[in-house]
């Protein structure tokens, strides 16, 4: 793990896997939480490898084991972007 000092802010987004909409999931989806949004973590962190496993721990926090296995790396960003919503 990498030294606190030398931790970077990075944004790690995660989208859902395809079979999250499959109909296997569709009980997950209703009773276990879960959206169809995108999923934005702002984490810190020594390197993009570590931001990557930061995240998974805080979907799996959010979500539950079962529903954060449906998620997928999109994209890690430097620093922390917001999400841009509709409207805004």
């Amino acid at each position: 793990m990498a030294d606190v000092k030398k931790r970077k802010p990075y944004t790690v987004v995660l989208d859902w896997e395809y079979d999250w909409w499959d109909s296997e999931a569709a009980d997950i989806r209703a009773t276990m939480g879960g959206d169809d949004d995108p999923q934005v973590f702002h984490v810190w962190a020594g390197d993009a490898c570590d931001a990557s496993d930061f995240s998974d721990e805080m979907a799996a926090e959010k979500f539950g084991e079962t529903v954060a296995r449906y998620l997928k790396h999109v994209a890690i960003l430097h620093g922390h972007a917001p999400l841009v919503r509709n409207g805004e």
